[in-house]
């Protein structure tokens, strides 16, 4: 009788509570919907590996080039790492062209786990002549819970002097676009453009993939400070963009949005946007890149028919070319700068106007209306994005320099002067534009190569400035 009241005893002390009975049956929930995500998670094609080859050697950051390589395969005296890392090296700028290269794509005769893309084109522009090359990529999947593929090896098959470029122009064949109905970021960017409009960075920031934000922090920036201006944001022309190589990235442009300040018109640019879907359990639409344009258009265009409203200035004599306090020799060198650069302007060789500026270079344009100044600022890459678009809108475009004054030292100089710039449209259909304003430029000699670069631009443009009697 008390053996069986012990063994009662003893099983009423060994049960389990019911807390952590429940307890391990939600852990055991939650561990087989984590590697549920995970399994049902598409394994990455050979397309999207290939997008992300051809943007690791276009961005020219050979750290982007390593990682898609598998593990000790570049080590190896066959695999071809040397070849493209002496590029990034040696600075040379890449493009690729990767249309149709899933037309190309075979498995390996020697090794059927491996793929082979063959006969990938690339354009190397180099110091000296522009190479065409053809790459053969052989790639393999490595991991367990989602595969991804990594190179084994990188072959160039062939190479050549390049004798027609034109074949590297955008390739339409590697984007898919969609109308505004069709795309599942819409509601995305109306929050971005509610943002905007109602002037809240809170809301405006909480739209960034946090790590994205760090990268781009000079574009998260400036629109920043845009958005304490009266934004109105306007998406009827908007073209949303499918990217092929990315089964969740989408690019959203011909955005334009319209700058007002107390009631008056300050300017019109576009806007692109990069979305994608980021997070682990639960993936959402967030900003990858947010860049401004800085196209600008006139609401007071003048016709082609309409003469500039400046009277031509004086020519100046020549010691009036030299004005300033920087010694004759920075005013030379300054100068031959200054004329290399309008030159590149006009002819609108965007290389050359471009390998002007300093990498960390900041551009301010500055419009005064009614004697009010509002500011609007690019960096590097955004002004070569406004170069490029305007070169495409203009057929000719002509600067004026004159009033040019230097200051400075051996190494530094402060150069300001007035421009005239004028643009005949590329369409006939649209007038011509022009406009005058003072331009400030500082120029450093660039310690790594000896070369003087402009590291800052600030650019005022008047409105509406009358014509007074000279007497």
């Amino acid at each position: 009788m008390n053996n069986t009241q012990n063994d009662q005893s003893n099983s009423t002390n060994k049960r389990i509570p019911d807390s952590i009975k429940w307890g391990s049956i939600a852990a055991a929930i939650i561990i087989l919907l984590v590697c549920g995500i995970l399994l049902t998670r598409t394994d990455e094609s050979s397309v999207a590996f290939l997008g992300r080859w051809k943007n690791a050697l276009e961005s020219g950051d050979i750290q982007k080039y390593d990682v898609l390589w598998g593990k000790n395969a570049r080590n190896k005296s066959n695999a071809g790492y040397q070849d493209t890392a002496q590029l990034f090296k040696e600075n040379s700028r890449i493009d690729v062209k990767i249309a149709n290269a899933e037309n190309r794509t075979r498995k390996d005769p020697q090794n059927p786990h491996y793929l082979r893309i063959e006969d990938i084109p690339l354009l190397i522009q180099t110091p000296g002549e522009p190479l065409q090359q053809l790459r053969t990529l052989t790639i393999a999947k490595t991991g367990i819970i989602q595969q991804r593929w990594k190179l084994i090896r990188d072959e160039v098959t062939s190479e050549e002097i390049a004798t027609d470029i034109t074949s590297f122009e955008p390739e339409e064949s590697v984007v898919e676009r969609k109308s505004s109905s069709d795309s599942p970021v819409v509601p995305f960017v109306l929050k971005w453009k509610n943002a905007l409009e109602t002037k809240d960075v809170k809301k405006y920031t909480s739209l960034w993939d946090k790590k994205a934000r760090k990268a781009k922090n000079d574009n998260y920036q400036l629109a920043v400070v845009q958005i304490s201006q009266d934004l109105t944001v306007d998406l009827s022309q908007a073209i949303y963009t499918s990217i092929a190589f990315s089964k969740t990235r989408y690019l959203v442009d011909n955005i334009s949005v319209t700058i007002h300040s107390n009631g008056n018109f300050i300017e019109t640019h576009s806007r692109t946007l990069t979305i994608d879907k980021r997070g682990f359990l639960f993936r959402n639409w967030k900003l990858i890149n947010d860049e401004v344009g800085g196209d600008f258009i006139s609401d007071i265009p003048l016709t082609q028919e309409d003469p500039i409203t400046v009277d031509p200035l004086p020519v100046e004599h020549d010691s009036d070319i030299f004005n300033g306090t920087a010694p004759l020799d920075t005013k030379l060198k300054v100068s031959q700068i200054l004329a290399k650069w309008q030159q590149a302007w006009e002819d609108k060789d965007l290389d050359t106007y471009m390998s002007i500026y300093a990498e960390k270079a900041l551009i301010t344009r500055v419009t005064v209306r009614g004697g009010r100044e509002t500011s609007t600022y690019l960096n590097k890459s955004q002004l070569k994005q406004k170069m490029k678009k305007l070169n495409l809108m203009y057929s000719e475009i002509q600067v004026k320099i004159s009033n040019l004054v230097i200051n400075g030292d051996r190494a530094v100089a402060d150069v300001t002067f007035l421009q005239k710039f004028k643009g005949t449209p590329a369409s006939g259909s649209r007038p011509a534009y022009s406009d005058i304003g003072t331009k400030k430029l500082d120029l450093i000699v660039d310690p790594t190569d000896g070369y003087w670069k402009i590291h800052s631009e600030t650019w005022s443009r008047y409105e509406d400035v009358p014509e007074f009697p000279k007497n």
